[in-house]
């Protein structure tokens, strides 16, 4: 059985060894702090883009913004993330070396979409501060670019099958401007009717003379038993009214085919004029439409802006010194006090129970 426990004992043992463990860490100290000087400096730059939401979108939306849709932006993580991008920036910046891209990517850049937000964060980590803001705020401009690239192409779709109706469009509309020109030479309205309207005036005449005809053929009629001249008048003014009557039928009839020609001509020429009018109607939509979607090309997805280039860094991201020192003596310190306390336990006394004896036994 060991000794009970005491914590002014343990306490003491502890202080009575205070030069070991201020020799540990200070050992510790020195150490960390020599090796954290060694290690080679890195600076960490960081450029903010803002994902906004689509050009076309109503302006009431954009403060009503749910959490799927927030989370739904890390999909632009891709674009600042892609590997032909950085291996664009790695030959621009020449970071290349014999490590992999893949390795190197991994090494100096980070995409995140900050939680919450419509920010992405591009932060890159290099020994040259300058060089390390120049690449972050290069891959945010390239993620910027790519981006209205692909989204302009997405809408090259759309734009090129508008172009396609308005290209449909516009040449039905010539072919029934071409067959309307060729109905006004090969069928005209004002001649015709022109035509009518002298048929009309010859037929008034002739319905005139018909009547002054028929006129003298009755005069002579009473006069026929007067002798012979009179019955030859008569004769005479009756087949003169015959000749007049048959060319006023023969009028009235063209009088009507030319009307039922007019009439013709007039309705195939309303209804091309009117199917004109619908065509012309649906060039203009489409054609207004293809100039929207020329204009727009390229905003119905969210658009993407710098904000921040970002800043050349003034103090190395890594190793940081402070942090590394404070872990060490924390560690130090803590297995000192494991180490010691270790010693205490297994140097305690082992108390020993001892059976009572009866007196008279004893020697």
């Amino acid at each position: 059985m060991y000794e009970t426990f005491d914590a002014i004992d343990y306490i003491d043992y502890l202080r009575r060894r205070w030069p070991l463990i201020a020799s540990a860490c200070l050992a510790a100290l020195l150490l960390t702090l020599g090796a954290s000087l060694m290690i080679p400096k890195r600076y960490t730059a960081t450029a903010s883009i803002v994902i906004e939401p689509p050009g076309g979108s109503d302006a009431r939306l954009t403060t009503a913004v749910s959490a799927m849709y927030l989370e739904s932006l890390k999909t632009y993580e891709l674009f600042a993330n892609s590997d032909s991008l950085f291996a664009r920036a790695a030959e621009r910046f020449h970071l290349a070396g014999s490590q992999s891209l893949e390795a190197l990517k991994r090494r100096v850049l980070k995409v995140t979409k900050l939680r919450d937000t419509k920010v992405l964060e591009i932060r890159v980590t290099l020994g040259d501060p300058k060089a390390a803001q120049s690449l972050a705020q290069y891959l945010a401009e390239e993620t910027v670019r790519m981006s209205r690239e692909e989204s302009r192409n997405s809408d090259l779709d759309f734009v090129q099958q508008a172009a396609t109706q308005t290209a449909d469009a516009q040449h039905r509309l010539e072919e029934l401007q071409k067959t309307w020109n060729a109905l006004v030479v090969s069928k005209p309205l004002e001649s015709l009717q022109s035509e009518i309207d002298s048929t009309v005036e010859l037929r008034g005449k002739v319905q005139e003379q018909f009547v002054e005809a028929q006129a003298e053929e009755a005069q002579y009629q009473t006069q026929q038993s007067d002798g012979q001249f009179a019955r030859e008048q008569l004769q005479a003014a009756q087949a003169r009214a015959a000749v007049l009557e048959k060319r006023s039928q023969e009028l009235d009839r063209a009088i009507q085919e030319k009307t039922k020609l007019l009439a013709s001509r007039t309705a195939h020429r309303d209804a091309l004029q009117t199917e004109m009018k619908v065509e012309q109607e649906g060039y203009k939509t489409v054609a207004a439409r293809l100039r929207e979607y020329q204009a727009t090309a390229g905003s119905h997805a969210e658009q993407l802006r710098v904000i921040d280039p970002g800043i050349v860094p003034q103090q190395p991201s890594s190793p940081n010194v402070s942090l590394n020192v404070a872990i060490a003596l924390f560690v130090t310190l803590l297995a000192s006090i494991l180490y010691l306390s270790g010693g205490f336990v297994y140097g305690r006394r082992s108390v020993r129970y001892e059976a009572p004896v009866a007196r008279g036994m004893r020697g």
